[in-house]
């Protein structure tokens, strides 16, 4: 099969030939692992990505203990997609963490609380989605900071509507994410991360009028403005953040039996029926016949090939070959 590898994965390929230290070429193989095509095909080189990463992780490890390198940090991914948090100093990071996840992080109203990056999972009706909560942004932030931003699904700037300087140090911001080559994209570009636009302090003085001139100073994009204090915009962020990781979720049934409402099976959205074997196991999509799909309005057990598009909350039965 071939590995059809997509334009993204090839610039982080690139970037990874070009990268010198080992905390670049960590940041560059991450982003190859989470780029690449996941089918029979790339199995070989998922592998070896894999082992490069680790390699290199333990050699950083190593060194940091034996003091001759600053504290690298990373974070293992789980639930349904991991979404990271950042922003300028003091603009809610910890507290809408903490609101949304339950995590136990220190908050408080002063900046740089947060030290080191903290995760946490939210419920969004029947998955959990992984919040990281990360220092604040500054000039002399730490690699791992934007290691993270990168090898996040997706991620929310978080823009302070309370502060006066929102402006500037969203302007601050800007300047740190191109120097530091982080493209976000609020649509479905192949080649930039899922960004997801947060104005915190809604309920401050003079916020909507802050946010209306920083709509403008940010090319007119949409921001969800949210209170930790009055519960404003919390439920929809969760629906955003949601539709911001680009996923569905899809359940599986045995013939003759109930499907299964419990845990559903995560994919990208435009994944196939053959996508949802593979996720299963790679022998399954092997012996894979063909499948019956069961969708609100539209399919009612009816059988359909494996190259048939999922849709979020469809159902499918695995037919496989004797």
């Amino acid at each position: 099969m071939p590995a059809n590898l997509t334009p993204e994965y090839k610039q982080a390929e690139e970037k990874f030939r070009q990268a010198k230290t080992p905390e670049e070429k960590l940041i560059c193989l991450e982003e190859m692992l989470a780029t690449i095509p996941k089918h029979k095909g790339t199995e070989k080189m998922q592998a070896d990505i894999k082992t490069r990463i680790a390699r290199i992780r333990r050699e950083l490890s190593e060194a940091g203990a034996r003091g001759k390198r600053a504290d690298w940090y990373s974070v293992e991914k789980q639930g349904a997609g991991q979404v990271a948090i950042f922003g300028p100093p003091n603009c809610g990071k910890s507290a809408l963490v903490k609101t949304m996840t339950g995590l136990n992080t220190d908050v408080a109203p002063y900046p740089f609380t947060t030290t080191r990056p903290l995760a946490g999972m939210m419920p969004y009706e029947d998955i959990q989605i992984q919040l990281i909560d990360t220092p604040p942004m500054v000039a002399d932030s730490p690699a791992w900071l934007f290691h993270i931003l990168r090898t996040a699904d997706a991620s929310c700037w978080l823009l302070d509507l309370g502060d006066d300087s929102v402006l500037e140090t969203t302007s601050q911001i800007q300047e740190l994410l191109q120097q530091n080559r982080l493209v976000f994209s609020e649509g479905n570009s192949i080649n930039a991360k899922p960004l997801l636009h947060i104005g915190t302090k809604a309920d401050a003085t003079e916020a909507l009028d802050r946010l209306a001139i920083l709509k403008e100073v940010i090319g007119n994009k949409d921001v969800l403005a949210v209170s930790i204090v009055t519960g404003i915009g919390l439920e929809e962020f969760r629906s955003r953040v949601f539709t911001t990781l680009n996923i569905i979720r899809v359940y599986t049934k045995k013939p003759g039996k109930p499907p299964d409402m419990n845990e559903p099976v995560i994919l990208k959205k435009g994944a196939t029926v053959l996508d949802a074997a593979y996720h299963l196991h790679k022998d399954f999509a092997r012996k894979l016949a063909y499948a019956r799909l069961w969708r609100s309005n539209f399919f009612s057990g009816q059988r359909v090939e494996r190259n048939q598009t999922l849709q979020d909350r469809d159902i499918i039965e695995f037919h496989i070959q004797e």
